[in-house]
């Protein structure tokens, strides 16, 4: 039977309310939430737990260049230890898959993070701080590994907050956990034999600013000089002309070319004073998907047939109501900021799940969001006994043409459905490439051949009725 979809606080029976007042984030329980630790955040904080937490991440990076700079291999060995930080369960928060835990900086990562460390020291560079914005120009170095390093430095007052935050709410479905200094009594997770963590909405934002030269630019206090130096590496980096954007390889090498390159990025990146994601607000619609598509659903029901109607039909009825919601009911607006750029594909998948999820419990249908059977994860595998279909969902701006040509057709055949359905948001005017699929999939039908059926859902903003003609 399809889960339900409940925030910490309605886990724990505890009023939402009383949880905001904790300063706590309210996760999504079993899903990954999208927001990060940024270790710029940790310098302003006036969360006791976590006082002079941006000096002790410093210490510990600090600590590894030392080993690093010795260049005895034992002491390497003890620097590739210390930067092997495993995952942290329970936390909510990031890009986990099915799940709200951690990711992971493994042997091999870690590896080649101490390899990048003495290519740095080797033109100079020795500030802690690099392995803040090692996410610029290192692959597979990117926030949610960052936050959730950080995380395990600080589990010792991530453990201390969780439990006071526990205490304060007056939870009583709790477990002990050994922490480094002495035992803590946390949360029980409500869907695992772990504890939940609780993370200060303080210390989260979307993305970090070590993530994007963009961000760093834009929040930055320059001087003339600084700027000028700055914006001439951004110039370098970003030469070309050919409007994409260079790999993190290429980055890397030119960044290595003289030491004062890196210098200058970190004495901006630096310079950032950022502000926590404002969850209030929830100005790119990331934090309340779920409460805006149940909201949407409720006021705007669809019909949905219950057993022993085939499960086929029941998938149709689901993405027909997913279409009709957006196209006639006004569900567009959440695919979109307050400036009317497209939120991205997550934001959309969400919204789809949140409300399959109310279709799917009256029809007696599980769905599996981002279901990994070996080949990658598909967006959503529903079923109802041996019987599976697969769904995709993508945005115009997305990669549309790999969707349908690979990914559906791989995620279907590896999960061992029925059928799969591509269902494509329009939130461009026009789209070349969507126009291909559908041309695509029309040759395939003529042909006899199986194929991803495509949905398109028409997102693009609706005029009022006042000035629709």
């Amino acid at each position: 039977m399809s889960k339900s979809l409940k925030r910490a606080h309605e886990y724990f029976e505890v009023s939402e309310f009383e949880y905001k007042k904790t300063g706590a984030f309210n996760p999504v329980i079993g899903l990954d939430s999208l927001f990060f630790v940024d270790p710029l955040l940790l310098s302003k904080t006036k969360i006791p737990e976590f006082k002079n937490a941006q000096e002790e991440v410093r210490k510990y990076f600090a600590n590894i260049i030392t080993l690093v700079r010795s260049g005895n291999k034992s002491a390497r060995e003890k620097a590739h230890k210390m930067l092997t930080l495993r995952e942290v369960k329970g936390v909510s928060i990031g890009y986990g898959s099915e799940t709200d835990d951690g990711s992971a900086i493994g042997p091999e990562l870690a590896n080649r993070l101490l390899n990048t460390a003495e290519e740095l020291i080797g033109i100079g560079v020795q500030d802690p701080a690099i392995f803040e914005i090692m996410g610029l120009f290192e692959e597979d170095f990117g926030p949610d590994r960052l936050s959730d390093a950080l995380i395990r430095i600080l589990l010792n007052r991530v453990y201390k907050y969780s439990e006071r935050i526990t205490k304060e709410l007056g939870i009583k479905d709790t477990c002990t956990i050994n922490g480094y200094e002495h035992s803590y009594t946390l949360a029980q997770h409500p869907l695992k034999n772990n504890p939940l963590l609780f993370i200060p909405e303080g210390i989260l934002r979307d993305l970090p600013v070590a993530n994007s030269f963009d961000e760093i630019s834009l929040i930055s206090s320059f001087n003339e000089e600084l700027r000028t130096k700055f914006n001439a590496i951004l110039a370098s980096i970003f030469a070309g002309g050919t409007g994409k954007r260079p790999k993190k390889s290429a980055i890397k090498r030119y960044l290595l070319e003289n030491g004062d390159y890196i210098k200058t990025i970190v004495d901006v990146y630096q310079r950032c004073a950022p502000n926590p994601y404002d969850f209030e607000k929830d100005p790119i619609g990331r934090y309340r998907w779920k409460e805006t598509a149940e909201n949407l659903v409720q006021a705007s029901p669809a019909i949905v047939p219950t057993r022993p109607i085939d499960l086929a039909d029941v998938v149709r009825v689901v993405i027909e109501a997913f279409k009709s919601g957006i196209e006639t009911k006004g569900w567009w607006k959440s695919l979109y900021r307050e400036d009317g750029s497209p939120l991205n594909e997550s934001h959309a998948r969400r919204l789809f799940y949140a409300a399959a999820l109310i279709y799917c419990r009256w029809s007696d249908v599980d769905i599996t969001p981002e279901s990994n059977a070996g080949q990658g994860p598909v967006d959503f595998k529903l079923s109802r006994g041996n019987q599976k279909i697969v769904v995709e969902i993508k945005l115009t701006s997305g990669n549309v043409r790999q969707g349908y040509e690979k990914q559906t057709r791989i995620y279907e055949k590896s999960e061992d459905a029925q059928a799969s359905y591509f269902v494509v948001v329009q939130v461009t005017e026009a789209s070349k490439v969507l126009e291909e699929v559908l041309k695509m999939e029309e040759v395939e039908e003529k042909n006899g051949q199986k194929h991803p059926t495509v949905i398109v859902i028409n997102g693009r903003e609706k005029p009022s009725a006042s000035k629709a003609k």
